[in-house]
């Protein structure tokens, strides 16, 4: 629970953080989502403070000047224009000042394919730290973010297979692909390797039909990320753990839409790794010596974005499904 001074140093640095590009030198903006992973860990208004310091210095990058204006009647015609990002996201926050945050994002979510993959995934995970944070710029970037870098994996699944669980669908995939090496030197171009591969379409399998298709992929991505830690994999989990938090804002109708969309994404990314994970190592869970306060304390004095943002997800994975892996995962990437 964040205290008063922590809700109104994160606001006044989300606010700041709008004069940031979308991208970052060397990455993207994972400010923002860091600050918040931070303040819900239980950060102070200085370490928050401290974190925005050294990104502006090291990796920001100055937003361009947006010089034109997008309605909220044609911001669809914008779907994968890159230098439209400023422009949707002034659309969007006066949209959603207008009519509130969830009209806004499911009208979003229901006019255009979704596609959880954008930006390597980060564009959901900034719009669910968005969510998290009630931070109505922060929504509206992450909107922006998920129209203007669309990144769809265009998959036909109703003649495919289904698989009996997503540990399956996984497998299957990586069976089926692990001679197939992507091109690319990020997991955004690998992921458009796969998009484009026709071998992926026939290799992916339909998702369940029955259970909790959400919490099956949680389970997975970090029995996954546990049996190899790879940075793909990572966002798999942390993207995973972001579709959680925008779904709960949606009518299950919706969600039922999208989460096909989530699956073959996830997969997609399970592909672009290369040979199935060895299942042996994932139940080498060694004894922890340490408790989530003590990994909190530690992700909270990192600086690595990416550790704040796993230990964080694990976090709340962990409170709402418990399992060793979570803890186990947190502890190793923050080397204890």
């Amino acid at each position: 629970m964040r205290s008063d001074s922590v809700h109104l140093k994160l606001g006044g640095l989300l606010d700041a953080n709008a004069r940031f590009d979308l991208a970052a030198r060397g990455t993207t903006n994972h400010c923002p989502m860091a600050l918040v992973a931070l303040a819900e860990m239980g950060a102070t208004p200085a370490r928050l403070q401290a974190f925005f310091d050294r990104w502006e210095r090291e990796y920001a990058m100055s937003a361009p000047p947006v010089d034109a204006i997008i309605s909220r009647y044609d911001w669809a015609h914008h779907l994968g224009k890159r230098a439209a990002f400023g422009a949707l996201r002034f659309c969007f926050q006066d949209w959603i000042a207008d009519a509130g945050p969830v009209p806004v994002i499911t009208a979003v979510l229901q006019e255009v394919p979704f596609a959880p993959a954008t930006q390597a995934f980060h564009a959901l995970i900034r719009l669910a730290y968005g969510i998290e944070a009630g931070h109505v710029g922060e929504i509206a970037a992450g909107l922006a973010s998920l129209i203007s870098s669309h990144l769809p994996i265009d998959v036909r699944l109703d003649q495919n297979r289904v698989a009996e669980s997503a540990n399956a669908g996984f497998d299957h995939v990586a069976h089926a692909l692990s001679d197939v090496a992507f091109p690319g030197n990020s997991i955004t171009s690998r992921l458009v390797a796969v998009a484009t591969d026709v071998r992926f379409g026939m290799a992916v399998l339909a998702p369940p039909a029955q259970g909790a298709l959400l919490d099956d992929l949680a389970r997975a991505t970090i029995a996954a990320y546990w049996g190899k830690p790879d940075f793909t994999l990572l966002h798999t989990v942390t993207a995973t753990h972001a579709a959680r938090i925008v779904f709960a804002e949606l009518d299950d109708s919706l969600t039922k839409q999208l989460l096909p969309s989530l699956w073959i994404a996830l997969i997609a990314a399970y592909a672009t790794v290369g040979k199935p994970v060895d299942e042996t190592a994932q139940a080498d869970i060694p004894d922890s010596t340490v408790d989530w306060s003590d990994v909190c304390r530690m992700a909270i004095v990192s600086d690595d974005d990416h550790v704040i943002k796993m230990t964080y997800t694990c976090l709340c994975e962990d409170r709402r499904h418990p399992s060793p892996l979570y803890l186990a995962s947190a502890a190793r990437l923050l080397e204890v």
